[in-house]
């Protein structure tokens, strides 16, 4: 009897292990299967990371219990390394002591954060110090009041800005050329067109629709609470993943057509392996953090959840030497991304 009870809890287990490699592999549907035909697929995305945890502790478990089926979860592990490095890089980074004093010249330090619209004069003028601090060449904004970054007596006016709705790109270099890109819904972007040297460099700022989730969503004391709750975040979750796609359909035009070594930075509330991620990495886009990362790529905190939304894309005609999110900074709910690279020869 007790046999029999032990068998039967161990093929519980089996199927909700093999739930969970089934869903961490579904995830790469996304590159093909647009939000408009099957959304769902988006959510698995966002909670990525907790469906890893659970196949390493129920493959420790199979190790544990000395059971053969531990052999092909454990194979599926290594291949989750590939995907983790979206969200957490140990290395691959150039020391940049060891950069000879021509490629510092050639260097390109870009910053990309979401500032929630700063809380007043005082955060911005911080701000405006920090940037100067970090020597920032060209700098990408999110949800900034465009009154405030206008004003010249606010917000870095020393340099060349090109500013629209909410979304903003500022630049050490001139800026030769600025256009809105006009988005449908509650997106956002911009672009602007820097020289530096001999060089044009096209950088695009993008935010994404907001999926307007709060906290309150999930705080419930009861069972109905909580599917009602669930309900509505799924609701939004899935909303938005379709707005994003038509976002996108607009964007990557930008992309695809630039003539220029272009940088695509910003806010996509959408997480690495999501529908949108995929999207840049079809426009032949390289995934900064992924190539030259270090330490986490987490980039926004306020949900106590390990998400990475804050990207900093370049085209193959730049060569990334570095990427880091900066946990110390606290203007908003995001942290700052920062990268440097230099054009290719």
């Amino acid at each position: 009897m007790i046999f029999i009870k032990r068998r039967k809890s161990s093929y519980i287990y089996l199927i909700i292990h093999s739930i969970v490699a089934i869903l961490l592999v579904s995830v790469y549907v996304n590159r093909f299967i647009t939000p408009k035909d099957f959304p769902y697929f988006g959510i698995v995305a966002l909670i990525f990371p907790i469906l890893v945890l659970l196949h390493l502790l129920f493959t420790f478990v199979w190790l544990i219990k000395k059971e053969m089926i531990f052999i092909p979860f454990l194979l599926l592990t290594f291949l989750l390394l590939f995907p983790v490095k979206k969200y957490i890089h140990f290395g691959n980074q150039k020391n940049l002591s060891l950069l000879n004093e021509s490629d510092k010249k050639e260097e390109l330090k870009v910053l990309t954060y979401n500032l929630r619209y700063a809380n007043g004069n005082r955060d911005l003028e911080s701000l405006e110090k920090f940037i100067k601090s970090k020597d920032v060449d060209v700098a990408f904004f999110q949800e900034i009041y465009t009154r405030q970054w206008r004003s010249k007596e606010v917000f870095l006016v020393d340099r060349y800005n090109a500013v629209f709705d909410l979304v903003g790109i500022s630049s050490k270099y001139p800026i030769i050329d600025k256009q809105k890109i006009i988005l449908p819904d509650q997106g956002y972007a911009c672009m602007a067109d820097i020289l530096k040297g001999s060089d044009t460099i096209r950088c695009i700022n993008i935010y994404l629709e907001p999926m307007y989730l709060n906290k309150s969503l999930f705080k419930f004391s009861k069972i109905d609470e909580a599917k009602d709750q669930t309900k509505i975040v799924t609701e939004k979750l899935v909303n938005g993943f379709k707005k994003h796609q038509k976002q996108l359909e607009l964007l990557t035009k930008y992309i695809r057509e630039s003539p220029h070594p272009t940088i695509v930075c910003g806010d996509m509330n959408s997480v690495p392996l999501s529908y949108e991620y995929f999207t840049m990495l079809n426009e032949n886009l390289i995934d900064v953090f992924e190539t030259k990362g270090q330490g986490l790529g987490l980039s926004f905190y306020d949900y106590f959840y390990p998400i990475r939304i804050d990207y900093i894309f370049t085209n193959n005609k730049f060569m990334p030497i570095s990427c880091y999110v900066d946990r110390t900074v606290h203007f908003s709910d995001h942290y700052p991304v920062f990268a440097t690279m230099k054009l290719n020869p």
